[in-house]
């Protein structure tokens, strides 16, 4: 199987532009696409990382969006439709993006900065070929090409397996992660973490652990 990894940044993105502005990351997939009436609908749904109140904002703002169509969304995860133009260079490019014959490896991954990352797979080459060359040719789109080469496949993530976390959960296990407390040997205490969260070291702990009570068990069924 040929692999690409590839990280591209569209300004003018609905999803992208507002990661950068409202400091969130989300972990992305789009679904389908359609045409009705010379307009382009495009499917998608996301998870969305970060402060509450930005990610608040950002479907606030999302929803505001004169191409959105429909939106809803529970917790932080959200189901979305919006349209665009028709047109033959934008069909042209979506015919290349929803190649039957692509394999998406996992979520596309559009973080705080507004670069999304995706991981594509399929056993041409030239299918993968053809997916870089928008990023190349087209106006307003930065890219850097991480690799294009053949692997073999070991897992294909979907987001609806992953463990469902609360939010304090959440915060307290990416907490954990960006500062350190897994490394070896550990970078910061669990009393340190508790104070960033503003909450006692017990009940931080106990957050914590539930977190990880959910995430082991799905790691190991891997191996």
């Amino acid at each position: 199987m040929w692999v690409l990894k590839i990280r591209v940044r569209e300004r003018w993105n609905i999803y992208s532009g507002r990661t950068s502005r409202f400091k969130v990351k989300i972990y992305f997939y789009s679904q389908n696409n359609y045409v009705e009436k010379d307009r382009i609908y495009f499917v998608a749904s996301g998870i969305i990382e970060g402060d509450q109140e930005a990610k608040r904002k950002f479907l606030l703002d999302l929803k505001k969006d004169k191409k959105i169509k429909y939106i809803e969304w529970n917790d932080d995860f959200f189901l979305c439709t919006y349209s665009e133009p028709k047109t033959s260079k934008r069909g042209k490019a979506v015919s290349v993006a929803y190649n039957p014959r692509l394999i998406f490896l996992k979520p596309v991954i559009i973080d705080e900065d507004g670069w999304e990352e995706w991981e594509v797979a399929s056993t041409r080459r030239e299918d993968l070929q053809a997916f870089i060359k928008p990023a190349k040719v087209l106006p307003n789109i930065e890219s850097k090409i991480f690799y294009l080469k053949r692997q073999k496949i070991s897992n294909i993530m979907i987001y609806a397996m992953l463990p469902k976390l609360t939010e304090r959960q959440r915060k307290a296990v990416i907490l954990a992660i960006k500062n350190g407390y897994y490394g070896y040997p550990r970078k910061v205490t669990l009393e340190r973490l508790a104070r960033a969260m503003k909450i006692s070291t017990s009940t931080y702990q106990f957050h914590l652990a539930k977190a990880e009570s959910k995430i082991m068990p799905f790691l190991a069924k891997r191996y």
